[in-house]
């Protein structure tokens, strides 16, 4: 159930078309009291969204561009702004075959949810897109799972996921609800 300040940002980006930051809640809880988060997140903006029930408001968002938070302030209404370098996009990087293995574990993953969880295009080759879609659906603490995507190598990013998954980290190869 969303909370009245997230329920109106919502709105607001819709409205203007305007996206918002996705961070990780890193120490606290999220109503009240101290919070700290991740010094790194992801610009989003709304795909489509859905009001099922009173109350009850559904987004389909698609990550932008990461970035990393150089300042915040707590507004009246309890929304954290920020203020943010943005980091330049993963280049494409080929693959090597050494990770198939994951593709082959990844794939059937995405085909069975495909575009109502993955945004195409399906990039299977590049080792950027694998290892981003692993650590979205990885089920692993959020420490790990935000250690993943600060990752900026392709490759040490895919051998992190390898070895979690070798080591069975809590169901890995189960998607994240």
């Amino acid at each position: 159930m969303f909370e009245q300040r997230y329920y109106d940002l919502a709105k607001r980006c819709i409205t203007s078309g305007d996206g918002f930051g996705v961070v990780t809640l890193s120490a606290g809880n999220e109503v009240g009291g101290d919070q700290s988060f991740a010094k790194v997140g992801t610009a989003v903006r709304i795909e489509s969204f859905d009001a099922p029930a009173p109350n009850l408001f559904v987004l389909d968002v698609i990550g932008q561009q990461r970035f990393e938070i150089t300042a915040t302030k707590k507004s009246d209404d309890g929304l954290h702004k920020a203020r943010v370098r943005w980091l330049d996009p993963e280049p494409e990087v080929r693959l090597n075959a050494s990770y198939a293995s994951l593709v082959d574990l990844l794939k059937p993953i995405v085909e069975s949810v495909g575009e109502a969880r993955f945004a195409p295009p399906f990039r299977f080759d590049d080792a950027t897109w694998v290892g981003s879609r692993w650590a979205e659906i990885l089920r692993v603490p959020p420490s790990i799972k935000q250690a993943l995507l600060e990752i900026n190598d392709a490759e040490l990013r895919l051998k992190t996921i390898s070895q979690l998954i070798a080591r069975g980290q809590d169901s890995a190869t189960k998607p994240a609800s």
